[in-house]
This record gives C-alpha cells, sequence and structure tokens, in this order.
C-alpha cells in the first residue's frame, strides 16, 4: 500500500471530470448490505474470498489482514465467516486460521491433498513465512510448516492453485514483490500425499519483477494453462508485464512480442476471460494512479491486440481488483473494478464486447479503499453479490468492508458447480449460442470468487449442453439442463 496517499488524491481527482458516458439503462440493482462482523469489523484486509470451506453447500466468506494502520506494523488476525443460509453470517473465532496474526495478503483456495475438500495458502508480507493451513474437515485447520512455500519469508502479495501440468494434482504460484519489492516469483510443483517441490529454473521462476495479479488460462488453446503476471512498473527497476506460455513437460517460454507485455504501466490484476463470446481468452489488466485499465482480444490462435476504445480501457481508474461475472443475466460478461480511494466501477457488456459505464445502486456510490473484491451467489438465487475488501492508510470508518447483494437483471441462468477443476474449461450452449468460461482459483487482486462459474441465461430456460473440458484432458458432458439452478460435474478420476 505503499502509494496509496498519493493514488488516492490522483484518483478522486479525476473521476469526477473524466466519466462522460450516460448510464446504462438496467434493471441491475446492488443493495448495500450490513451484516455483523462481516461489515463491521475493523482491519487491513488484503485478501478476500467465497467458498464452501465446510461442504454445506453455501458459500463462506473468508478475509485474509495485513498490518494495522494505526501502529507501527503489526499483524492483524484473518476472519473465517460462516454462513447459515439465511443471510446472516457467523464469525469462526477458534481454530489457527482465525486466530493468527501475520501480515496477510492475498490468499487462494483448493484441495491440494485431494481429500475432498478445500485448503488455504495465505501470502504474508514484510518477509513473514507464507502459511498453508490443510483443511481437515470436522477437525478444522492444521498448519503445514515444512513445504517449501512455508518457509524462507518473503514479500508475498498473491498466490493461485493451477494444475499447470496436467498430472491431476495442483500446483502452486506466489507473487513476490508487489507494491514494496522487487523479487522472483515461487512455483510450486505438486508431487501428490500433499507433497510440493519448488522449480528453481526457468525464467517463471527466476524472472524477478514486482508481482501483484496473477492470472492463469490457456489463452492459446492448446490444453494447457499459460501464465500472465501484472506487474507494478513504478516499483525500480520498472518492468512490464510477463506471459509465460506453457509448452507442456513443466516448460514455459516467456513471451515477449505482444502487445499485452509492451508497456510498463503500473499493474494491480489480471483476468483470462471470453468477453465477446467467441469462445477464447481475452485479457483485462487493471491499472493504478489514474490510468486507464487495459483490454485485449484474442484472435483465436493467441494473439493478443488492443480492443476497441470504451469507458473500460479509457476511463481513469485506480483498480485493485476485476470480478468478471454476468451480472445482469443477459448472456455476457460484465466486470466489476474494485478502486482505491473512489467509488467501485460497474462496465456492463454490450453483447459484442464493448463495455459502458453503469449506475447500479448502492455499488459504487460510496468511496472504497479497495485492496480486493471476490464474487459469488451467497443466497443462493441466481443473482451474482459482490464483496470488497478495504485497507485504508488511516485507522476509522474506512477500514469495514462491503457486502452488496445483487437483485434485478432477471434473466434465466445456471451454475456449474465442479469437483475439482482449477484449468477446466466449462461451455454452457442454449439455443442462444454457447458460452465459455476458464475455471480459476484468483479473481483480480488477492481475491478470489465462487470457483463455480455462473452463466446468465436470458430468455434461454434450457441448456442443451454442459461440457467440461479438464485440465487433465478429459471431458464430461451433461445434456438437457433445466435454468435456474446450481448443477454439479465431478471429475473423472486421473491416473498418475
Amino acid at each position: 500500500m505503499k502509494y496509496a496517499i498519493l493514488a488516492g488524491i490522483c484518483w478522486i481527482a479525476l473521476i469526477g471530470c473524466t466519466d462522460t458516458q450516460d448510464p446504462v439503462d438496467t434493471s441491475l440493482r446492488f443493495e448495500r448490505v450490513e451484516v455483523d462482523g462481516v461489515t463491521t469489523d475493523h482491519a487491513s484486509t488484503g485478501g478476500v474470498s467465497w467458498v464452501d470451506h465446510d461442504g454445506d453447500g453455501d458459500l463462506d466468506l473468508f478475509v485474509s489482514n495485513g498490518y494495522d494502520v494505526s501502529a507501527t506494523p503489526a499483524g492483524q488476525r484473518d476472519r473465517l465467516y460462516r454462513n447459515d443460509g439465511d443471510g446472516a453470517f457467523t464469525a469462526i473465532d477458534e481454530g489457527p486460521l482465525a486466530t493468527g496474526a501475520a501480515i496477510s495478503s492475498g490468499h487462494t483456495w483448493g484441495d491440494y491433498d485431494g481429500d475432498g475438500d478445500r485448503d488455504v495458502f495465505i501470502a504474508n508480507q514484510q518477509d513473514q513465512d507464507n502459511l498453508l493451513l490443510r483443511n481437515d474437515g470436522d477437525a478444522g485447520f492444521t498448519p503445514i510448516t515444512d513445504e517449501p512455500m512455508t518457509t524462507g519469508g518473503g514479500h508475498s502479495y498473491a498466490a493461485a492453485w493451477i494444475d499447470y501440468d496436467g498430472d491431476g494434482r495442483l500446483d502452486l504460484f506466489v507473487a513476490n514483490g508487489g507494491m514494496s519489492h522487487v523479487g522472483a516469483n515461487g512455483l510450486y510443483r505438486g508431487l501428490g500425499d500433499g507433497r510440493f517441490e519448488q522449480i528453481t529454473t526457468g525464467a517463471i521462476a527466476t524472472d524477478e519483477a514486482a508481482t501483484c495479479g496473477i492470472a492463469w488460462g490457456d489463452y492459446d488453446d492448446d490444453g494447457d494453462s499459460d501464465l500472465f503476471v501484472a506487474n507494478n512498473g513504478f516499483a525500480p527497476p520498472a518492468n512490464n508485464n510477463a506471459l509465460y506460455r506453457n509448452d507442456g513437460g513443466g516448460a514455459f517460454t516467456r513471451i515477449t512480442d505482444s502487445p499485452a507485455v509492451d508497456d510498463a504501466t503500473p499493474s494491480a490484476a489480471a483476468t483470462w476471460v471470453d468477453v465477446d463470446n467467441d469462445l477464447d481468452l481475452d485479457l483485462h489488466v487493471t491499472t493504478m494512479y489514474g490510468m486507464a485499465d487495459l483490454l485485449y482480444l484474442n484472435d483465436g490462435s493467441g494473439g493478443l491486440t488492443p480492443a476497441p476504445a470504451s469507458p473500460l480501457n479509457v476511463d481513469p481508474s485506480h483498480g485493485y481488483g476485476a470480478s468478471w461475472e454476468d451480472l445482469d443475466n443477459d448472456g455476457d460478461v460484465d466486470v466489476v473494478v474494485a478502486n482505491w480511494g473512489a467509488g467501485t466501477s460497474v462496465f456492463l457488456n454490450d453483447g459484442s464486447g464493448r463495455f459502458e459505464r453503469a449506475s447500479v445502486g448502492d455499488l459504487g456510490s460510496r468511496v472504497e479503499y479497495a485492496g480486493a473484491v471476490a464474487s459469488g451467489d451467497y443466497d443462493g438465487d441466481g443473482h451474482v453479490d459482490v464483496y470488497i475488501g478495504n485497507w485504508p492508510n488511516v485507522p476509522g470508518p474506512g477500514e469495514p468492508n462491503s457486502l452488496y447483494r445483487g437483485v434485478g437483471g432477471d434473466g434465466h441462468w445456471l451454475r456449474v458447480r465442479l469437483t475439482g477443476g482449477f484449468g477446466a474449461r466449462v461451455l454452457v450452449t442454449t439455443n442462444s449460442g454457447t458460452q465459455m468460461r476458464e475455471v480459476g482459483s484468483q479473481a483480480g487482486f488477492r481475491g478470489q470468487s465462487d470457483p463455480s462459474p455462473h452463466f446468465g441465461l436470458g430468455e434461454d430456460s434450457q441448456v442443451m449442453v454442459v461440457e467440461v473440458r479438464w485440465s487433465s484432458g478429459k471431458v464430461s458432458t451433461v445434456e438437457n439442463v433445466a435454468a435456474d439452478q446450481v448443477v454439479e460435474v465431478v471429475e473423472p478420476a486421473v491416473v498418475p
């Protein structure tokens, strides 16, 4: 958060004089919801996530917190809120996940030990050791301290689980440097039985930068996950964003001839997402300090070119996080950009991949000091909800986080819950066409949205085919699925 005061001043001044677009006419609205603890606890929030940590079918909320802004930097405890199923949450106050007090930034949930529940890795700043906590179900969480990603300290800001080699075991990438340092990132390959080895060769493991956001995605459509990292170009030495193409066999090539890596714009969050429904992954990057976000369209063969101008990639921004969802259930993806020192920005897709700024009720009506954003349907009503974690520079009314409940945008919908699935590609086909999502374990910078993809279906009340292309190469299909429900797809067994 080193540059936050300067950035906040610049951004507040800019936002009022540059938004000349008329608001999009839409029934979509977000209502601010006050929930004890969830929106009243004071802390410096680094990461937020929606996760069903207890396997009861609804989304719980986890918040990783950094240092106390009112004193010499000291850690604050993280917070886990259990969804009670009636719009209320109960704070879990016992166990190592709720009582630790590290200087935490982002985190990522994934079932790394293959026992059917989600474990969590927490990235810590200030040269503290990172944390890995194994979910043991009713027995709670167990700290794991003898794996390579939990020793040796570091200045870690974000992390993401992925199966980059298609062997059915989760691997982990850790972003180091962030807002304050320059260093090499960490790549850890899962060996099975909950063990890991650190990869120490190749540019993906040795390049030094100030990395903030992580985005894994198969942008060249060759069946394996590639990596884009968003770097903070103001940290000395200035560094461009980086794209590493997965060549299989554990080898990566750094791409140097793409417009997506040909600038030093200070960046925070990155997302691979199909913005124009052409079934390939485009790239969105949030920027800081009043600069415009970056949006690149995929030509179908992995070539990335700047998208035509629209408010999303023209208006000034200070986005620490972005969450891509079909907010209005009309059949294309929209985006929430959570800004530091300004209102949240909501951009709705016109169906062709061009985005207009929208006024959607309470979301965007107040200044947030956003360090992260995550989305998910916590109340199960078919509308996406949004949670923003705040990290201001001073204690006070800017510290509590914000919860916004989505209402309106009343098209049909389908949510696909995967057992396993990071790196999986989900395609949903209706009479109106086919949509695609790729499942990731990180949303923007330091957030993790519900990993069950949400599809808006507009007027289509029936899905002809749900197809899941798993990172292992296996394919699952489900036919003739009624809209307005959650459908579960189980990954076929992978033999190592």
